[in-house]
């Protein structure tokens, strides 16, 4: 069943990055039938609690407010006072309900709710799974092939100049790698997300090579032999991936992902002993090194670089104004999960000719629709698995580098999500949800392994915590 599950959430990006209900839905039909199984298995004793409930509350709380708020949202038990005011409006305007509620549109935020509940199951079941320590390398390992084979998908579509994404024709950004994505930014999201993968699987063999010898030039020539003999895979894998997302030329995503790159060196050798200077160093070289790779890139980037610098549209600031006075408005209701397009429909100002679905900064799309204080339970989720990763990373002694990936990928979504709406794409949220879950399964040293009792011992009989 784990090798099912793994297939269902890496096949995500196929459908045109799961965006519409047919394709998400059947994620969700296949995942809750997943969840379904691995529960009956939990029940009839042929499967453990390998991470109990109790150890990842900081993020299960937080998920269960967001989700018992977007329920009161929908259902029409509430006071009237509470009700959107678009309720008054003609009904037809909203495909509206016999009776009003808070939501504006009930069907956009149950759709919502419906995504939102997959992505948890798809962390718990990962949560399970990658407490497995073969488990959870095969599973980054298949988000790091997953990625270069949609990678080079986009690098043959690409150079060919076919100009398609799989048999539709390409409508937008015609000159920018996306891959089998619509939008360009969110493929470079879900690139970042595997470079970031790679990236850790390859620190972790070098390291473990040059651990192995106390002498400077032995320990050298172990690394490099690592790097080239031993890691051709991966090495070909990080270059393909690399590419694809520079030829995103998108810039939000190509920032955030050197800075998640730069987390993820800085923070597994702060794991590893390093000193503060060396870190730095380290985190300074990534960057650099990103910034040559960028410079040294696609023609396409003077262009992107140009726009975005003299001649970018000021439609994002009108955006974010149309936000904060949506939150102004109704700062503890909002206005439905998943209703932004509704709202910006009816609020869109007359010099704003474009029509937006999507307010191109998470953080301001949530306040507006879920209202601040879900809002900051929402966000609560991603500072929860951030913070448990990055306690991981420091406590844990072997597999390290696995709560490093994944501090790294909250990191990226995090700052991408200033810029952009990639986690409203069900694939990228989907691959960050199955790398967040791993890399918090392997958070914990003093969590037991679980035999088919759920309880881990040693031979004499102790209970057994692996470091």
């Amino acid at each position: 069943m784990l090798q099912l599950f793994v297939v269902v959430v890496l096949l995500t990006p196929l459908p045109l990055g799961s965006v519409y209900p047919w394709s998400w839905g059947l994620l969700a039909v296949g995942i809750g039938a997943l969840l379904g199984m691995w529960c009956l298995r939990l029940l009839a004793r042929t499967a453990a609690l390998a991470v109990p409930l109790t150890a990842v509350w900081p993020t299960v709380l937080p998920f269960l407010l967001v989700v018992g708020w977007l329920i009161v949202q929908v259902l029409p038990i509430t006071p009237e006072a509470w009700h959107h005011s678009a309720w008054l409006w003609p009904a037809s305007a909203f495909n509206a309900a016999p009776s009003s509620r808070i939501t504006v549109d009930p069907a956009e935020t149950i759709a919502a709710l419906t995504r939102l509940i997959t992505y948890g199951a798809i962390f718990w079941l990962a949560l399970q799974y990658g407490r497995d320590r073969r488990a959870a390398k095969m599973m980054f390992k298949a988000v790091v092939l997953a990625a270069v084979g949609f990678s080079l998908y986009g690098l043959v579509v690409e150079l060919s100049e076919i100009r398609m994404v799989l048999w539709f024709p390409k409508v937008t950004a015609i000159e920018d790698l996306s891959s089998t994505f619509v939008n360009r930014n969110t493929f470079a999201t879900y690139a970042g997300l595997a470079l970031v993968c790679v990236s850790g699987l390859i620190l972790a063999r070098v390291d473990g090579r040059m651990a192995n010898t106390d002498d400077f030039t032995d320990s050298v020539d172990r690394g490099i032999d690592a790097i080239i003999a031993r890691n051709s895979f991966l090495i070909a894998g990080w270059l393909l991936i690399a590419s694809a997302l520079l030829l995103t030329h998108s810039l939000g995503g190509i920032f955030s992902s050197g800075v998640a790159l730069a987390s993820l060196v800085a923070l597994y050798a702060h794991a590893r002993g390093a000193r503060p200077g060396v870190i730095f160093g380290l985190a300074i070289g990534a960057g650099v090194l990103l910034g040559a790779a960028v410079v040294a890139g696609s023609a396409g980037w003077q262009a992107r670089f140009d726009q975005a610098l003299w001649s970018q549209p000021d439609d994002r600031g009108k955006l974010a104004l149309l936000a904060l006075q949506g939150i102004e408005e109704r700062p503890l209701l909002g206005s439905g999960y998943g209703t932004f397009e509704t709202f910006f429909t009816h609020r869109r100002p007359p010099d704003m000719e474009a029509r937006y679905t999507k307010a191109h900064n998470a953080y301001l799309e949530n306040a507006v629709e879920l209202g601040l204080p879900a809002t900051a339970a929402l966000v609560a989720i991603f500072v929860s698995i951030a913070v448990r990763t990055w306690r991981g990373a420091r406590r844990r002694r072997r597999d390290a580098i696995y709560p490093c990936i994944g501090f790294s990928a909250t990191v990226l979504v995090g700052v991408h999500s200033l810029l952009d709406f990639s986690l409203q794409i069900p694939a990228v949220t989907a691959t960050y949800c199955l790398i967040a879950g791993i890399a918090c399964a392997q958070a914990d040293p003093s969590l037991p392994t679980a035999d088919r009792r759920g309880r881990g011992t040693q031979p004499d009989g102790q209970p057994h915590y692996p470091r």
